[in-house]
């Protein structure tokens, strides 16, 4: 008969005994980690402890087993120790008592100093009674007008008294200073103390609740939600489109605004990340963008803008006639333009003054007024254009800021969107509306004057160099079948004075056609063919005008002015992957085929190498 076994209390590492001890067993490592005193097998006794085995049999006194109870207890307590050596226990408590030393709190010294700034502009007491500092009470005696006056001292005040909370439940220690109840503290403080910059920016919270209910299997799964590179604050959200682009992304813009009306804006965006433009199914590898709605939306039209595009209209009025004075310039006495030129000396300037004092410019005025205003009224056109489609679009612009040209008068304007344009078709339409009127407008202005102009020997024409005509192909060689290659072959010809503004409005409008940046040829471009499309045709842009083969002498000018005003893509509409219909893409193409045939100069004709010989 086996004797039966006496259970040694082990410390509470024992669950038949029902027994406890100081030390708790309850959980263990699901494999061992390290620390093994041998190699091979572990064994529960030392060699040296002689596998004693701690049994009593019914006829064991009781001093035996006392005593077999002692020893039992040393080869339990060293098996133990064998035993956390081979389950890494005592890593794991040395971490449990790690994780029991007070948290040590450390704050941002320019923190502190700003709130001792802070509270050192409390107002205090002046009874005594409280004290004037932020952490404490405020006096009784304190100033009406210093009370609440100071948004940031309020501010930083909100930020001392959270800081003193969080100290105090550090100290206090216990439930108070769990990890969950300090991390809402901290959160409240930065909160409290986060630049402006971080203001404007998506939530983590809004966007695990956006994947979980905007998005899903039936419209876009998402696979990763990344913090977007190009426009600071805003979170892409990655996946698989699960349907149609245009659908998928109404359903889920209707979703964000019922969750959080006014607050954020959604986009969605070709993947920037993906290899391929279309997947294995052939949908558009696309991904959705989340911007703050301050973000997202341009920026409201200022006080300061309005001053500025009425003192740039001016300018560009000026500028406008000082081209139509050009064109007129024929009219001023030939003496007047001898003394200017000679005038150098004080005599000369005399002689000047007073061929100027009885000459009347009034009647060179009144001739140059109709070119400079056809000139500013074509740009007036072209803006009226833009504003009309984006009026039935629903769609706000901001004030037109003119940019004058000495040249021809001005270089277009630039008109920014004051609200999201919503396909890349809305865009596409404002662009070309603008085009389109300002283009008409020119053209009716320059093919009036051509007829005009047929008849060498008619009244009100004026003188222009024939090498005007030589910078454009399409208008030179429509001068040329309207007025005659003997008219052109001389050094002058005899033309209309609608010619001139007809000529350079044509002219401002196909630059403002050109497939770069911001321009209406780029937005053309960006709508109908894509962002990649622009970025090769803008490099090609920048070479024609860098070369001079774009533009002429207006190249350097008008490249600058791109460079410095226009040069970023359009970045304000919502969908920026559906496409345009065909329609619009071909009218693109004749947009561009209009603005190169416009900007490039015609090739030197036989005559002009001959001259160019002689000289």
């Amino acid at each position: 008969m086996r004797p039966t076994t006496t259970c040694v209390p082990c410390r509470g590492v024992c669950t038949t005994s029902g027994l406890t001890g100081p030390r708790s067993r309850a959980r263990l490592p699901a494999a061992p980690r390290r620390n093994f005193r041998r190699a091979g097998r572990p064994r529960a006794f030392d060699d040296d402890e002689g596998k004693e085995e701690v049994r009593t049999q019914p006829g064991t006194t009781e001093k035996g087993s006392s005593t077999a109870s002692v020893s039992g207890e040393q080869s339990v307590m060293r098996t133990l120790t064998d035993l956390d050596a081979i389950l890494g226990v005592e890593e794991e408590a040395e971490e449990v008592e790690k994780r029991d030393e007070p948290l040590k709190v450390e704050f941002n010294p320019d923190i502190l100093s700003k709130i001792a700034s802070a509270d050192g502009k409390a107002p205090s007491s002046s009874q005594g009674q409280g004290s004037g500092g932020y952490f404490g009470g405020q006096g009784e005696g304190s100033s009406p007008r210093q009370e609440g006056k100071d948004e940031e001292s309020e501010k930083v005040r909100s930020a001392a008294e959270q800081i003193s909370k969080i100290v105090n439940e550090v100290k206090q220690g216990g439930e108070k200073s769990s990890e969950e109840s300090l991390r809402k503290e901290f959160d409240k403080l930065v909160e409290l103390l986060k630049p402006e910059e971080m203001e404007n920016q998506v939530s983590r919270d809004d966007c695990k609740v956006m994947k979980e209910k905007v998005f899903g299997a039936e419209t876009f799964w998402v696979t990763e939600m990344t913090p977007n590179d190009d426009i600071v604050g805003g979170m892409l959200f990655k996946g698989n489109l699960r349907g149609e682009v245009e659908a998928v992304f109404q359903k889920v813009e209707s979703e964000v605004k019922k969750l959080f009306p006014d607050k954020y804006e959604v986009l969605v965006i070709e993947d920037p990340d993906a290899d391929e433009y279309e997947d294995l199914k052939g949908r558009e590898r696309i991904a959705f963008l989340l911007l703050p709605a301050q973000v997202a939306k341009p920026p409201e039209t200022t006080k300061g803008q309005i001053i500025v595009s009425i003192l740039l209209a001016v300018i560009g009025a000026l500028s406008c006639m000082q081209v139509g004075i050009g064109a007129e310039l024929f009219m001023v006495p030939q003496e007047i333009v001898d003394a200017t030129m000679k005038s150098g000396t004080s005599e000369n300037q005399e002689s000047l003054q007073n061929l100027l004092a009885n000459w009347d410019p009034l009647p060179l005025v009144k001739a140059a007024a109709p070119i400079s205003a056809s000139i500013f009224g074509a740009e007036l056109a072209h803006d009226f254009g833009h504003r009309v489609v984006a009026k039935f679009k629903g769609l706000k612009l901001g004030p037109s800021f003119i940019i004058p040209n000495g040249q021809i008068g001005l270089f277009g304007s630039i008109t920014q969107f004051k609200s999201l344009c919503k396909t890349r078709s809305d865009m596409f339409d404002v662009a070309y509306g603008g085009l389109a009127a300002s283009g008409a407008v020119s053209s009716a202005l320059f093919l009036y004057g051509l007829i005009m102009s047929m008849d060498q020997g008619a009244q009100n024409l004026i003188p222009v160099p024939s090498v005007l005509f030589q910078g454009s192909v399409l208008l030179g060689t429509l001068a040329k079948t309207f007025v005659g290659s003997a008219a052109m072959a001389k050094s002058q010809v005899m033309v209309h004075p609608t010619v001139v503004a007809g000529w350079c409005s044509l002219v401002c409008t196909a630059l403002n056609a050109l497939p770069v940046g911001s321009l209406d040829g780029g937005r053309i471009v960006q709508s109908a063919y894509g962002k990649r499309a622009l970025s090769i045709s803008a490099i090609l842009t920048y070479a024609g005008l860098g070369f001079g083969l774009l533009g002429s002498t207006l190249s350097l000018p008008f490249g600058l002015y791109v460079l410095f005003c226009q040069r970023m893509p359009e970045q304000y509409y919502k969908n920026q992957v559906t496409g345009v219909d065909t329609n619009r893409m071909l009218f693109a193409a004749a947009v561009l085929t209009f603005s190169i045939a416009t900007l490039v100069p015609m090739a030197p004709s036989d005559l002009d190498l001959i001259q160019a010989a002689q000289f």
